[in-house]
Order: structure tokens, then sequence, then C-alpha cells
């Protein structure tokens, strides 16, 4: 077992038996060829992710060892740990598309030489440069200034800081550097065609080390007239619901709708509908165009609705009799007229708004109404457009006759040739008639009818009336004429039938009557009570007869015509 040589040496076995030998063997030569040098590969590559590395080739190739070579090569993702690269055995390597920092060395044999290795070189896969992103495609109006185009990502990766250029083109395919435009934003000036614009980015050297962003694009669309149109509602009954549809252009993809009734707004969306709405009705439709549409402004449309006819019913009552009656009395009440009744109309007749049980036809008769009530009758029916339609019909006010009160007033007493007022009454200002009328005056500018003046020859009964029918009353005075009393200033007591007693006319009208006689000093000499001729004086002083001569008498009646009445008597035979 030879040790290290470092030079080449031949080697033989010298064998001894005995006294025999030494003999030796055939010699073997150990050979030490010259050392082995890898040589050195070249050289570090900084990459971009994806990038394909140059080939790795020989900078100083392999020597000594016995001058024939054999190459594998070898991968790290460390520079400590290594695995071979199946078929990577020339002395040059070129690898494919990296995308991690990579190490590689060359391994190499000579005969029994080796394996030795190059220096390692490294291949390092630089950051990716992100451009980032810009935002976002506009559509602007002719004339208009877009609004700035922003970053919506910032750049990132790459090395060393990061420069901008904006670019344009008008096809989306040749692009041309914006002058100045070296931002991270941009705000374009007034556009006069569709223009597609991009953010190009760099950060350090080499092939990577620029990046382009999304493309935005700023179209440039011309003014358009907005217009929207109504189709006019169909005429159908109230109540029927009602569609309305706008009907627009140039107004975009989302536009506003505002529906005005009179003025007023009630909906908004493309459509409208109602069952409300009545003849005369005003319907508006305001649509705003799509925002961001480029438009000369919005656009309205307006219709007004017709409903059909459907004609209220009207009704109307009168009331016989027209003019007041009695309590109790009998009032009809019926239709003087009525429109629109429809086919089949029914009633209720109402007293102060409230329903009479059973008054369900076209006329009605009570008596038990009350003054100051007030009659209506209500018709019920069903219009042209089959729905329910009500009519109340105009008030009539119950017109009672309260009864009537008179009153003649006190009977009355008069001489015959005279007058008396009578003193009758009433408890209200109505008509009055006294019967009978002749010989009836109302004296005055302003005659009381209740206050006559009566010059009767006769006693004689008079009668005041008023009202009519049940509501009449009348009452009854009696004016009583009275003849004056006739007093003889004499009379002849003989017993020749003839003026034998003193006989006082008409004094039995007032049977409330005193006589007295005195003599001529004064003595009475005869006095009566209820003078008559059943106690007339018959001349004579206590029994016998008065002497001729002139006596006084004192005559006084009670009553309303009473007085007091003296005077002389004579008496003769």
């Amino acid at each position: 077992a030879p040790g290290a040589l470092t030079a080449t040496t031949y080697f033989r076995r010298q064998a001894s038996s005995g006294a025999c030998g030494p003999v030796y063997s055939n010699v073997i030569t150990l050979t030490v060829a010259p050392q082995l040098a890898p040589g050195t590969i070249g050289t570090n590559q900084a990459l971009c992710l994806g990038a394909t590395p140059n080939p790795l080739t020989t900078i100083l190739g392999a020597s000594g060892g016995t001058g024939s070579y054999s190459y594998l090569w070898e991968s790290s993702p460390d520079n400590s740990t290594w695995t071979a690269i199946a078929g990577a055995t020339g002395d040059t390597f070129a690898p494919g598309p990296l995308t991690a920092p990579t190490y590689f060395r060359r391994r190499v044999t000579s005969g029994p030489c080796g394996p030795v290795y190059s220096p390692s070189v490294s291949l390092t896969i630089l950051p990716a440069l992100l451009a980032g992103s810009i935002g976002t495609d506009q559509t602007v109006c002719l004339g208009a200034t877009p609004n700035p185009l922003t970053s919506t990502a910032s750049p990132s990766g790459g090395t060393g800081t990061f420069a901008y250029q904006w670019e344009a083109s008008a096809d989306n395919v040749n692009w041309v550097p914006v002058s100045g435009a070296i931002g991270e934003t941009f705000t374009p000036g007034s556009p006069t065609g569709t223009t597609y614009f991009r953010r190009r980015v760099t950060a350090g050297t080499g092939t990577c080390a620029t990046a382009v962003s999304n493309v935005v694009a700023v179209r440039v669309q011309g003014l358009v007239t907005p217009t929207v149109s109504l189709a006019p509602p169909p005429v159908l009954c109230p109540g029927e619901p009602l569609t309305f549809t706008a009907v627009t252009t140039n107004v975009g993809a989302s536009p506003n709708f505002r529906w005005l009734v009179n003025n007023v707004a009630v909906s908004t969306g493309p459509t409208f509908t109602s069952s409300t709405l009545v003849t005369g009705d005003q319907v508006r439709v305001e649509v705003t165009p799509t925002v961001g549409l480029c438009s000369t402004g919005g656009a309205v449309a307006t219709v007004t609705v017709t409903r059909t006819a459907t004609p209220q019913p009207t009704l109307a009552i009168a009331v016989q009799p027209g003019g007041p009656v009695c309590l109790g009395a009998p009032l009809t009440f019926s239709i003087a007229n009525v429109t629109e009744a429809g086919p089949a109309p029914s009633y209720q007749w109402q007293v102060n708004g409230n329903d009479v049980a059973g008054a369900t036809g076209p006329v009605f008769t009570s008596t038990a109404l009350r003054e100051g009530q007030t009659v209506t009758l209500r018709l019920r029916t069903t219009n042209s457009c089959g729905q329910p339609a009500t009519a109340v019909s105009n008030g009539v006010a119950v017109r009672i006759q309260p009864p009537v009160d008179v009153d003649a007033g006190p009977d009355k007493e008069i001489y015959a040739g005279t007058s008396v007022t009578l003193e009758g009454r009433a408890d209200g200002n109505y008509p009055v008639t006294w019967t009978p009328n002749v010989g009836l005056t109302f004296p005055g500018t302003t005659p009381n009818p209740l206050r006559p003046v009566v010059s009767p020859t006769v006693t004689t009964t008079y009668t005041i009336s008023a009202g009519e029918g049940g509501c009449a009353d009348s009452d009854q005075v009696t004016v009583t004429v009275r003849q004056p009393i006739r007093i003889p200033n004499a009379f002849s007591p003989n017993g020749d039938g003839r003026d034998d007693t003193w006989q006082i006319e008409f004094i039995e009208q007032f049977p409330n009557n005193t006589v007295s006689v005195f003599n001529r000093w004064g003595n009475r000499i005869f006095s009566a009570e209820n003078y008559s001729r059943a106690n007339e004086w018959r001349g004579d002083i206590n029994g016998q007869p008065a002497p001729v001569g002139t006596y006084y008498y004192v005559i006084v009646t009670k009553g309303p015509l009473g007085r007091s009445y003296s005077g002389s008597i004579t008496v003769v035979y």
C-alpha cells in the first residue's frame, strides 16, 4: 500500500526462500499525473424574471490530469447543496429561463484524477418591475377636459427609483410619448377623438427595467338631443288603471324618469300606472339622460287624461202642501225631477240626515214631522261604467203651523147709541177675523185688528177667529146693549089703574140697584133694592097714601154701567 506519491514511482516484489533467492517480481509503474485544475467559468449574471441567461462558457480551461477531461454541470439554490444537471456534460452550459436565483459550477474529471469543481457563478433574478395600473376609461363630451388619469395601483419591483412616461395612441397600436407627461398621474387636454393612454415605468437598467401599465381609453362623444314621447291614454271609465310608457331616444342606457300629475311628483321609472286620474289631469314625464351622456339636456312630454263621461245623478224633491200645516197633518214629499237615475235606482228618505225606516219609495208621507226638521232623499244607482253613484236631494224644511190662541176679551156693556172697544188678544202676529163685522171700525193710522170699536144697537156676541183647520182657534165676547133708565117725575097713585106706581123703565137691566125716596125734610120715606115691577113705590108712606107734593129720590145702579141718579118726583091724585 504505497503512500501518497508526488512523482511517478516503480514498484516490484522481492521473494526468498531459505537459501534460495532473492528473486524479483515484475515491475509495476505508478505514474503520477500533473495535478488536475478545473479551470473557471464565467460570469455572474443579473437576469429579469423568466429571462434566458447567457450560456456559461469556459474562461479558463481545465488543466493537469491525464489531459483528457470529462465534465458535469451542477446547480444549487444556496451555493451549498448541489445537484447534477442531467445531460449537462459539455465544457459550456446554457441554462434555460430561471424563476429564482441559482448558482452553477462545473465538475471536471481526468482519468483517475478528480473530480474537481470550478468556482461557482451566480445567476441573480432581478425583482420583477410591475408597472401598476391606471384608471379608468372615460367618455367625455366633445370639447370637455377629461378627468385626470390617476394611479389606481402604484408600480413596484425593479431596482432604483421609478421614472414615468405617459404615452398616447389613436389606435391602441402605435404609441408615442406625451411631451412633458412624466408624472405618476396625467391630465390629458381636450381630445378631438378617441385616444388611448398608458404609462411606461422605468426602474434601473436592463431589459427588465421598463414596464407598461394597462391601457385606458378616453372616448369623445358628440352632443345628442334626447327626446321623449307619451301616447295619448285611452278613454276609460273612472277608476280603471291607466299606464303611461315613456318612449325615449338619445337618453343613454340608464336615464332617470320623474312623473308628475298636475305638477305634483308621483313616481319614477320608465312607466307610470294610476287608477285615480280624472278627466283634465295633466300627466308629465321628465327624462334626465344617463349620467355622462353628452346631451343637450333633458326631455319632457305631457298628455291630458280624458275619462268616460259618467254624469252624476241629480235629485230634487217637492212637498205638498207647499205651506205650513198644522201639527199632525200629513206632509207628502215626492220627486220633482231626477237625472241619471240608472236602470235600478234605490231610494231612502231621511229626516235630519237619518234614514227613515221603510221609507224607500219615490214618495214619502208623514204625520210625525216637527217644525225645524229637514227632509232629504238619497238616491243610489249604478252609472254607465258600472260604478256606484249616489245623489242627495235638496233639503226641504218642515214647516208646522203652530196652533193659534185667540181671546175675544172681557164681555162689555154699553148704553144704546154708544160704542165700546173690544179687547182681543192673540199669541202671535197673524190675521184675525171678527164676526159679525157690521159696525166694526179700526181707528188710528196703524189699526189694531185685535181692538175694534163696536156700536151694536142690540146685545151682540162677537167672535174672533184665526188659523185654519186643526190650527184654528176662536173666542166670543158679548156686548150687552142696555137702554138708559127713564125716571118719571110724577105719578098718581089713585088706584085708577094708570100710573098708580112709580114705574122706572129699564131699571130691571140693573138688578143690583137701590132706590131711595126722601121728603122735603130729608127723611127717607121709601127704599128698595133690586127695584122692579114687583117692588115699585106705590106712593105710600108707612102704608098710608103720601100727601100730594114733591119728593126727592136717589137711584144707584151697579155694574159696568152703574151710576147714581137724583131728582124730584111729584105725587098727584
